[in-house]
Formats: C-alpha cells, structure tokens, sequence
C-alpha cells in the first residue's frame, strides 16, 4: 500500500491515476469476499487439504502475475485473483474447529489472528524499504519466494483435518459418509452453500449491525490506505520507509474488525 501510486506510476509511463491506485488496492477485498463463497462448500466435499493447497497454487500465479504485470489491467486482475485464492480467512477456523475442542479453540484462534495483525503492520514497512532501495518488483518477487516456501510446508507436513474425507480415505465405515441427496445433487448443495451466507445475514439483525460497523471500519481503512501515503509524501516529503511505519498505527484497526 505505501508503494501503491509508485507501481501505478511506473506502469503508466510516470502518470499519475488516483483512480487506478484506489482500485488496485481495494480490489482484493472484492476477491477476498468472492473466493470464500466457493472456498467454504468445496472443502466440505473434498477436504481441507486439496482446497487449500489449490487455493495456495492459485495465489501464488496470482502473485507471479502482478510480479510480471506490465499493465495496470493486468495488475488489478492479478490483484483480484490472489484475493480470491485466500482460503485462510475461512479454512483456518474450520480447521481449529476439526483439531481442537470447543475449550481450546479460543486460544487456537487468537494465535492465528496474530498473523494479519502482524502482516498488516509489519509488511508496509517492510515494502517501503524494498522500494526504496530496489523498486516495486522485488516486492513482488520476495512475496512470490516467501508464498512458494509456505505451500512446500503445506504440502509437506499439512494433513487432512475434515472428518468426513479422513472416514472415506481410510474406508473406516461401512456405512454412507454423505446423505444420499448430496450425492446425488452435488451441484444444488453446492449453490445452497454458496447461498447459506446471505440467507443467515437476512435473517440475524445483530449479523447485519456488525457487517455494518465491519463495512464503515473497512471503507475507512482503504480510504486511509490509499489517501495516507501520498499526503505523508507529498507534503510531508517521508521516504517509502517512513510512509511504511506509517501503517504500523493500523494494527489496532486491523484487530478490531477482525482482519
């Protein structure tokens, strides 16, 4: 994000698009609202495993291609594809919810929340220095390196954590796993998964007050993102470094709506 207008700017010829530097920032929250829908419902039919390591080889094309962008379509597109292909955000508490028992799983959470608390204020400081010294691509290219070596760990040591797919893997039951009109009717329990989120919001008036708050903290937080590093650059003349730390000060927002 510090470096957001500078990559925009390089790939327009040095011209300025406050538009295109707003939208390649904001559109991965479209994906990352988007990827969840089909996420979810696939890893009930097929397991944990196989969807995250998909989703993790799909963000890593997605990063390889803003990496190689050489246009600002290409950019956003890129952008939006690895925001789809985030399966953490809804995999990792099914995951706690399959590994530990409902006593443990609060603790389980709060560890990994540590992980976009931490990334989102500590990365922009990180980026800044990158920039400053080297340029935006290697950014990217850093990124690329760090995604590839979590998905070797993953596909390494990560095991099926889904008690269905593990029962049918290992043949330990005789009887059906899947109620029959699932299988028969894959493709409609896959559309009502897909339509479950929005039936619950319509139903739960405390859910649509907290999206609500949730959406204002969020439209407040990319309003900062994208304005903050070209005020603190341009009146204030901070390197990329500095407009970086900057961001450390969101980590509190970032806690509060749950990121």
């Amino acid at each position: 994000m510090p470096v957001a207008s500078q990559i925009v700017r390089d790939l327009q010829n040095g011209q300025d698009n406050k538009r295109s530097t707003v939208l390649f920032v904001t559109i991965w929250e479209l994906g990352e609202a988007a990827g969840p829908l089909f996420t979810a419902p696939l890893s009930e039919m097929y397991g944990r495993y196989k969807v995250y390591n998909c989703s993790n080889a799909l963000f890593i094309i997605g990063i390889a291609m803003t990496a190689w962008s050489q246009s600002v379509g290409m950019l956003v597109f890129a952008r939006f594809v690895t925001g789809c292909a985030v399966a953490g955000n809804v995999l990792n508490p099914a995951i706690v919810g399959d590994l530990f028992s409902s006593e443990s799983r609060g603790s389980a959470m709060s560890i990994i929340m540590l992980a976009p608390l931490l990334g989102g204020a500590i990365g922009p400081v990180i980026a800044g220095k990158i920039a400053e010294t080297s340029g935006w691509r290697p950014i990217m290219w850093m990124a690329l390196a760090l995604a590839v070596a979590c998905e070797i760990g993953f596909l390494t040591l990560f095991r099926e954590t889904y008690k269905v797919v593990i029962l049918k893997q290992s043949k330990e039951t005789a009887g059906p796993l899947e109620d029959d009109e699932v299988t028969r009717k894959r493709g409609s329990v896959f559309w009502t998964s897909i339509m479950r989120p929005a039936v619950v919001l319509y139903s739960s008036f405390i859910l649509q007050i907290l999206s609500l708050y949730s959406g204002f903290a969020f439209a407040f937080f990319y309003i900062m993102s994208t304005t903050l590093p070209d005020i603190l650059r341009e009146k204030y003349n901070m390197t990329p470094v500095q407009v970086g730390s900057s961001f450390l000060s969101f980590s509190e927002l970032v806690l509060t709506t749950g990121r």
